[in-house]
């Protein structure tokens, strides 16, 4: 009896991992043929334009038994696919997943914590035990495996896979696509006035011009910039020889201007003593005597 609830359990059990791989399946396949979709319509392929290591590639056509696929569109399946598989990795990793005995009990009430009460004492042998696990085998009978699939995820899998092909049909059949690509945007991208940029910044060229949109440049040349410095209007224009310019007294370093008037010559001071003593004994009146005769002349 024991065996034989076991072989019941795993039949549902493998049951239920073909149906989940089929979920997984149609997931993956429906949010691919989305995505590729989507790049075709949005013109994504022009991606590979824009990095240079795809560059020399574009065009390249490459052999298919039947066909010829060109290197922008295998390059936008290989991208959907990676992008899909990401996706739908990461859906069904967070997903809770219930195994055979819980979904069994959910859809017959019947056997509600008895088959998992069963199942876990499989390998005691008491008439307890006997009797619970033989009333589980006859009420288990008509327990079948197709309940266990999901009809509603897979309808609505079909249906998103119906639309995304019916897209790539019409596309395919008219050539529309957005007005819209990669390399408008790139262009909007290039435009912008990003801080720090070259297209914010004005080159001074050789002759003293500067180079740029000539009505940037307004204030350099037209009317002098005013400031408010403490609710004062403050003009910032330059004189000629101001030297280095305009600088706020609260910036700026004070500088004393003031001086020290030196004393009144006193004409009747008389030279210092230290004089004599530093000549030469022997030439000392001479010395004096020719001094003297210069400050007569």
């Amino acid at each position: 009896m024991a065996l034989e609830i076991e072989n019941i359990i795993n039949k549902h059990e493998s049951a239920l991992k073909k149906y989940r791989g089929l979920y997984v399946f149609a997931d993956l396949l429906a949010t691919f043929l989305v995505l590729y979709a989507l790049f075709v319509l949005l013109n994504m392929r022009d991606i590979f334009l824009m990095i240079d290591t795809f560059e020399p590639y574009t065009g390249a056509k490459y052999s298919i038994p039947g066909s010829e696929i060109v290197f922008e569109t295998l390059g936008l399946i290989i991208l959907a696919f990676t992008f899909s598989l990401i996706l739908t990795a990461f859906r069904y990793y967070r997903a809770k997943k219930k195994d055979a005995i819980s979904l069994i009990e959910e859809k017959y009430p019947v056997l509600r914590e008895r088959m998992r009460t069963a199942y876990d004492n499989r390998d005691m042998d008491n008439i307890i035990v006997r009797d619970l696990i033989g009333g589980v085998i006859i009420d288990s009978k008509p327990v079948k495996s197709s309940v266990f699939l999901n009809r509603k995820k897979l309808a609505k899998d079909l249906l998103v896979t119906l639309f995304a092909v019916t897209l790539l049909a019409y596309v395919a059949h008219t050539g529309y696509q957005a007005p819209v690509g990669p390399l408008d945007l790139e262009e909007v991208i290039e435009t912008i006035p990003f801080p720090g940029s070259d297209s914010n910044l004005i080159s001074v060229e050789e002759n003293g011009g500067t180079s740029g949109d000539p009505q940037n440049n307004e204030g350099l040349f037209g009317e002098p910039a005013v400031i408010i410095i403490e609710g004062k209007e403050v003009d910032l224009k330059i004189p000629p020889g101001g030297g280095e310019g305009f600088t706020s007294q609260e910036e700026g370093e004070p500088k004393n201007n003031t001086f020290i008037q030196s004393d009144v010559y006193n004409p009747e001071a008389v030279a210092s003593q230290a004089y004599y003593e530093n000549l030469p004994e022997g030439y000392r009146s001479v010395i004096q005597s020719y001094f003297e005769q210069l400050a007569e002349e």
